[in-house]
């Protein structure tokens, strides 16, 4: 059994829609496929394999996935179109997702999206998805050009958490793009940073002190945050060097023993790094699918030194438990 916890869909109306926008980001039709220009020196096309869900469901039985977990895939939300329009779109995003796993039962499960235009609407929106049988949610990992730690934010990502449902942190585009000129800098270095930093402005905030129970998934093994636990660790404890630390109720190894991460890894060293440092029971098989080499991931996991029950909960143990998708994953 694979479950897919990092693999996308785009909503076609959404990105057609961008291509009304006179600023980045926006999309243009280019040979019959929307590019989507995120930033200057980052364009993602929109490749068959995130809008036909067809070709999405040939993609699965080559990697022989059993379960996708389904993300609205380009790095950044509905939230970027702002205030009550970044909530109708949210809607109309997770309309389309609902309306795909209701078409193909037993194969996709949803990860919802937020708006974040306005607080209340973007927690009723949270309710209104965990009607439609979402399991979760995608958020981005800064929002309306803001800090992921904004109160505004804490406070949806706060119900979130209440509610026992999942959270899978995407990077967005990085706020400072200073140096960030190309995909080949956005993509391999500014994402992952992106993502890290906002993790650990989470956990600085008190957020988890609030939700102890947070269930946070963190894209691409985690950013730098498996490979940098010691110095984050050293750096965020009391010293000569850092006499302001934040109030926390326990050190900060203790959050980031409870974050969770996706398989998303080209290099077997990272991976292995990732096992070792977060342990099995916190690493959830994931692809990116179609994006990078979505392919080897499998390779990579199947190369890993590793009892055969530690596989077994990455490919689908955790996501079964965290997404809560133990009756589903029995039917397939």
């Amino acid at each position: 059994m694979r479950i897919d916890v990092h693999t996308h869909f785009q909503c076609l109306d959404f990105i057609k829609h961008l291509g009304g926008r006179s600023s980045l980001p926006r999309s243009v039709l280019d040979g019959g496929i929307y590019v989507i220009q995120c930033a200057a020196g980052l364009n993602i096309p929109a490749f068959p394999g995130i809008i036909d869900i067809e070709k999405k469901l040939c993609a699965m039985g080559d990697m022989k996935t059993d379960i996708s977990v389904l993300s609205h895939g380009i790095p950044f939300g509905p939230d970027l179109l702002g205030d009550r329009e970044a909530d109708e779109w949210a809607m109309r995003i997770n309309d389309d997702l609902a309306r795909i796993v209701s078409d193909y039962p037993g194969k996709f499960v949803a990860l919802g999206s937020i708006g974040f235009g306005d607080t209340q609407r973007s927690i009723a929106e949270v309710d209104r998805c965990r009607q439609l049988g979402f399991s979760g949610f995608q958020v981005f990992s800064n929002t309306s050009s803001r800090l992921l730690d904004s109160p505004e934010f804490l406070a949806v990502l706060r119900h979130i958490g209440k509610l026992g449902m999942a959270i899978h942190l995407h990077p967005a585009i990085p706020l400072n793009r200073i140096g960030l000129s190309s995909a080949s800098l956005f993509l391999p270095l500014g994402f992952p940073y992106d993502t890290s930093v906002n993790v650990l402005r989470l956990i600085q905030s008190g957020l988890f002190d609030e939700v102890p129970e947070l269930k946070l998934i963190v894209a691409h093994i985690g950013g730098v945050i498996p490979y940098l636990t010691g110095r984050i660790e050293t750096y965020s404890a009391p010293s000569p060097l850092v006499p302001a630390t934040p109030l926390l109720k326990h050190p900060i190894g203790h959050y980031l023993s409870k974050l969770y991460v996706d398989t998303v890894c080209y290099h077997i060293e990272a991976l292995e790094c990732c096992w070792r440092v977060m342990g099995p029971n916190h690493m959830l098989y994931g692809t990116d699918h179609p994006f990078g080499h979505y392919e080897v991931v499998t390779e990579l996991i199947e190369q890993l030194n590793c009892p055969e029950a530690d596989r077994e909960l990455i490919y689908h143990g955790n996501a079964e438990r965290l997404l809560d998708l133990k009756q589903l994953a029995v039917t397939v």
